[in-house]
């Protein structure tokens, strides 16, 4: 988070200009990304002893950029990691969000978008098929809590640009980290 604040301070120093001025502009966002989970205990659930996942997922956003480049956004993302047929133990990570940030115009289509947020998530452990007696179990763990996110893309077109973004979030059970490549199309 400090870091963030730090970088949009320089940004600003320089001068930057911000989104184009006087245009505003709904932004569709839809990404795929790869992260893990550092799980504190006693939210394990099932998986017994393991603190960590690496997980694989997708979402969307859809976000609307103000004249003044102020960001506003909605979205979901959704994780797993890759369990085959179901045989082994794992985790999944779901979350539905609400951001706000600012849309820096770094010039030759180059953009830098800082952002914090609140999430509503869903942490899910559950037994797999092999070396398991019996019927599979599964627990859940929800919760509400504060992410930052930072993305730098670049636009290919009037209306398309593509990049990649980071986004971290210390939540209740423990810590998220994810990389995603996004498509992020003006309307």
């Amino acid at each position: 988070m400090r870091t963030t604040l730090i970088a949009v301070t320089l940004l600003s120093a320089f001068g930057l200009e911000t989104a184009r001025a006087g245009e505003d502009e709904w932004q569709i966002t839809p990404r795929g990304f790869s992260g893990d989970l550092d799980i504190k205990r006693p939210y394990t659930g099932v998986n017994g002893s393991r603190t960590d996942a690496d997980l694989a997922g997708i979402g969307c956003g859809i976000g609307y950029l103000t004249p003044v480049g102020i960001v506003a956004a909605i979205g979901a993302d959704g994780g797993a990691e890759f369990d085959l047929f179901g045989a082994f133990d794992s985790y999944s990570f779901d979350q539905q969000f609400v951001a706000v940030g600012y849309q820096f115009e770094l010039g030759n289509g180059w953009r830098f978008v800082p952002m914090v947020g609140r999430t509503r998530w869903r942490l899910e452990s559950e037994e797999g098929l092999f070396l398991n007696p019996g019927p599979e179990a599964s627990e859940v763990v929800r919760g509400y809590d504060y992410y930052w996110e930072a993305s730098v893309s670049r636009r290919i077109s009037e209306a398309v640009a593509l990049g990649i973004s980071y986004k971290q979030g210390d939540y209740r059970f423990g810590q998220s980290r994810a990389t995603a490549f996004m498509v992020t199309v003006g309307l």
